[in-house]
């Protein structure tokens, strides 16, 4: 593999993790307040930059392939790391 992909890998893969940390922010925000035009706010802004991201990584030629498989990780790893973390929020 090409230094020039393993970089936009590794730009992927961090674009990831910030995404999955601002959504666990905004789901915490809707655990702790009861401000419903805050969390629609707060979840209209997380989809939209969530497209903006497949837009630029469309852009910058990664395979739909990996934009899936990002995906379904992300997903993942997003419930998986909500439920353990806030799972006392639940009860």
């Amino acid at each position: 593999m090409r230094k020039d992909k393993r970089v936009i890998y590794l730009n992927v893969a961090l674009g990831t993790i910030g995404i999955i940390l601002v959504g666990l922010g905004a789901f915490r925000y809707q655990l702790l307040n009861e401000d419903i035009e805050g969390q629609v706010i707060s979840y209209l802004g997380f989809i939209l930059t969530i497209v903006y991201i497949n837009y630029l990584e469309q852009k910058a030629g990664i395979s739909k392939k990996v934009t899936w498989i990002k995906s379904i990780i992300s997903i993942i790893v997003f419930v998986i790391s909500a439920y353990y973390l806030f799972s006392d929020s639940f009860a």
